[in-house]
């Protein structure tokens, strides 16, 4: 019945339903190499066309090396809100472990770039409205951070 006052006000000043707000992906560096994993920064603009603020509950990402080396998903407490009728940057540190570090050594024989794919979602709302929104964005290691994480693993496995 608390929502009954809610509801009245409403349709009477033509209350429209939110609707979920556009994440634009801007860019994904590589932060750090180590021999545990890999250190993303992804910066997200998150454009909230509604005339209330969205609360950010969580950014869920999964992040995949290569064509295929699967690293993990990553969920990221990023409790903000996007505030109503403005664009807002959302900077999110990633870190993920190497899940197979033979394959990491095949790629770093390689002298290429190696590309990497952040997939993930912005779960946004609260209990009367949850959303999630997707976004993804595509990045590249260098050669030098790659050979660095390999070989600075296997100094580690030697002592």
């Amino acid at each position: 019945m608390r929502l009954l006052p809610i509801v009245v006000v409403c349709l009477a000043l033509g209350c429209s339903k939110p609707v979920p707000p556009t994440i634009a992906p801007d860019s994904a560096t590589v932060t750090a190499v180590d021999p545990q994993g890999i250190h993303l920064n992804v910066t997200l603009t998150a454009t909230n066309t509604n005339s209330v603020d969205l609360p950010v509950q969580d950014v869920t990402a999964h992040v995949v090396l290569g064509p295929s080396l699967d690293l993990g998903t990553v969920t990221l407490p990023n409790a903000v809100n996007l505030p109503a009728g403005k664009a807002t940057k959302l900077d999110l540190p990633i870190q993920v472990q190497w899940t197979d570090m033979v394959a990491v050594a095949q790629m770093a024989a390689n002298p290429a770039p190696v590309p990497f794919t952040v997939d993930g979602t912005v779960e946004l709302g609260g209990p009367l409205l949850h959303v999630g929104v997707p976004f993804q964005i595509n990045g590249s290691m260098t050669h030098d951070q790659l050979t660095t994480a390999v070989s600075r693993s296997v100094t580690r496995l030697l002592h």
